[in-house]
């Protein structure tokens, strides 16, 4: 994957005018499908977002041969695909692509407030509590490393409070193996961790301009769309491609996404100050869209 550029005077990273443009012209011809998903429950999942698209884009390209698209066809009339979400994957990846873009341009050229020192102090020291139970426990099991890994990598207070809830996510469903820490596991944990990411949010909310908001939707939405076409696109990789390294060729987004270099967090106590810009976004390679 190519390496981002360096960073214009905005902060955000100079990005090919092809590139660009392709993005914007594929988020545009997604956009009526996204304007009619309701936003109600719905959040973008923790993962970096833009390194997820450029793995679908790849998938996408794998699967655009011509010699699987023949074989794609037939499962399709058989009735065992939609082919549709195969056709639209890598159309829907520079959308998403996109949106992330946009949401990280508009944070990055808006200040917002400054969130209380007490209360970023308590969310790094609950978060780093959390994760290093959660890494000792979980360390034989891929798909929460991967999770894991991403809750480590990113910046500011909104992936803070994301990570939180994350960090809880992962609590409530793995309490059992959990529990009987003695030396970093607490079981108000979990809940203290939902209410920070709640009040954090509830203060970056009360900041956020209307176009934060507005790609912040957009974000959340085009990411729902990029899994139900990703997952259908993995499920026939991994059957055309089943004595050929299925899993390594098509993986889950999670795993895909895991080893993304991004800046590092720290774990000690933070500064008060205003809202931190995420980070910088992935770089996509120049390919046409489907």
């Amino acid at each position: 994957m190519p390496k981002p550029k360096t960073p214009n005077k905005s902060g955000t990273p100079a990005v090919e005018p092809t590139q660009l443009h392709i993005a914007e012209a594929a988020f545009l011809r997604v956009k009526p499908e996204l304007d009619a998903m309701p936003l109600s429950g719905l959040d973008a999942p923790r993962l970096d977002l833009q390194a997820a698209a450029v793995q679908a884009i790849g998938v996408a390209k794998t699967l655009s041969a011509p010699q699987l698209r023949q074989r794609i066809a037939s499962i399709a009339a058989a009735g065992a695909l939609d082919a549709a979400l195969i056709d639209g994957l890598e159309r829907v990846a520079w959308a998403t692509w996109f949106a992330r873009y946009k949401l990280l341009l508009t944070s990055a050229t808006h200040s917002g407030a400054a969130l209380p020192a007490a209360l970023v102090e308590r969310a790094y020291e609950t978060r780093a509590r959390m994760l290093k139970t959660l890494e000792y426990h979980l360390d034989g099991d891929a798909e929460a490393t991967a999770q894991l890994a991403h809750l480590r990598a990113g910046s500011g207070h909104l992936d803070l409070a994301n990570d939180l809830s994350g960090a809880a996510d992962m609590y409530r469903k793995h309490r059992e193996a959990l529990k009987d820490d003695k030396r970093n596991f607490r079981s108000e944990d979990e809940q203290d961790a939902s209410a920070l990411a709640e009040q954090i949010l509830r203060l970056l909310g009360a900041a956020a301009t209307p176009e934060q908001t507005l790609w912040k939707g957009s974000q959340a939405r085009s990411a729902k769309l990029l899994f139900r076409h990703y997952d259908e696109a993995i499920r026939v990789g991994r059957f055309l491609f089943y004595y050929d390294d299925p899993e390594g060729r098509f993986p889950n987004l999670y795993t895909a996404t895991r080893s993304t270099p991004a800046s590092p967090r720290p774990d000690k106590k933070p500064e008060a100050s205003p809202v931190n810009p995420e980070g910088a976004p992935v770089e996509p390679p120049v390919i046409g869209i489907a």
